[in-house]
């Protein structure tokens, strides 16, 4: 038996009052309006939620098997680990929700709006997300293994490390998406949009890419959108893998600055124009570094950047180690921060308007403090 009627749900809700760990598995709760409630590893196994608002609330760690949420409202809710194997979120609002390592196994979120959330490390083997929106979503490392995602909109979602083996892309738009050391073996690519799309790394049958629509992509390392001059996509992707792909913005190498092991810089102001490349494996105190749109600044894991700070609508990737030394921010208005396994990364960022994308490894060390 449940713990509280559904009466009750609402009005416990309403004050404010805690449903964390409460039992609903027999709660019919359409159209309840569950805004900000806290249902933290609540069981809501089975729970019809069709046209709920559940906006901001915290789900984690939640049972949502087979919950039929067909059209609620999830803006922004907290879903972090929540399991909703099998769960119906057909024409969700999900946008801007927190699905990290969130269970999606065989969900559907046929028409659901994902754009904007964070979907870092999730589960959606076999989900569906036909003509689903995911604008803009963070899907590093996700495991979409036999999706079905045709028609889908990934525009300038990140995809970085995702196993997409045998998922159906049919038709699905993947512009300006980062795709960068991703698995598409066996993935079905007829029709889809890959314009701009970052591919440096990824595995795919290269036969797919003729099926592929695509004015250029970019198959550069660093994914700084760089055009690979002449070639199909094929041959491109050949010779990225042959190694003979650009590395930098120029073809030349020219707009590249590397700081070596053992090198100290101190108290220094640097500026690097749109997009550069700069690789740091060398000690820099209390600098100041101004990055152009579009450049990429790389940390590299013997690179240390002690009480420094870095601005511009740029990319920076970690794999050593960032502290602030309590003068914030450390990074302002950055394009996207990655943190790899082996990063370290204490301070904070401040966003730009168009709001930062962050992925973070398994394994990394963070103290983050994340400014609008």
């Amino acid at each position: 038996m449940a713990d509280y009627s559904r009466e009750a749900v609402l009005d416990r809700s309403k004050k404010g009052e805690s449903l964390e760990r409460a039992d609903l598995r027999d709660v019919v709760l359409s159209q309840a309006d569950l805004e900000h409630a806290n249902l933290r590893r609540a069981d809501l196994e089975g729970v019809n939620f069709e046209e709920a608002n559940l906006r901001s609330a915290n789900l984690s760690n939640a049972n949502l098997r087979d919950a039929y949420l067909a059209n609620a409202d999830l803006q922004g809710a907290n879903l972090q680990k929540a399991d909703l194997e099998g769960a119906n979120l057909e024409g969700a609002n999900l946008s801007n929700a927190d699905l990290t390592r969130a269970n999606l196994e065989g969900a559907s979120l046929e028409r659901a709006n994902l754009s904007g959330a964070r979907l870092n490390y999730a589960k959606m083997e076999a989900a569906k997300l036909g003509r689903a929106s995911l604008q803009d979503t963070q899907l590093p490392n996700a495991d979409l293994r036999d999706a079905y995602v045709g028609g889908a909109d990934f525009t300038n979602a990140n995809l970085n490390g995702a196993d997409l083996t045998k998922a159906n892309f049919e038709e699905a738009i993947l512009t300006g998406a980062d795709l960068r050391d991703s698995n598409l073996h066996n993935a079905k690519l007829n029709a889809t949009v890959m314009t701009g799309a970052k591919l440096h790394g990824c595995e795919l049958d290269v036969d797919s890419l003729t099926n592929v629509v695509a004015e250029w992509a970019d198959f550069s390392e660093s994914g700084s959108g760089e055009r690979t001059p002449g070639g199909t996509l094929v041959e491109q992707y050949h010779a990225m893998k042959n190694g003979s792909s650009s590395q930098t913005s120029s073809g030349s190498g020219q707009g590249k600055r590397f700081f070596g092991q053992g090198d100290v810089l101190r108290n220094a102001a640097l500026e690097f124009g749109d997009r550069s490349v700069v690789e740091i494996e060398s000690r820099f105190e209390n600098c100041s570094i101004a990055l152009g749109a579009g450049a990429v600044l790389k940390l590299g894991k013997h690179g240390v950047m002690q009480g420094c700070q870095v601005v511009g609508f740029g990319e920076i990737d970690i794999h050593g180690e960032f502290k602030e030394n309590g003068k914030g921010p450390g990074i302002v208005g950055p394009k996207r921060v990655t943190v790899r396994k082996d990063g370290i990364m204490s301070g904070s960022v401040q966003q730009p308007p168009t709001m930062t994308e962050f992925a973070f490894e398994h394994g990394c060390v963070l103290r983050l403090k994340i400014q609008k």
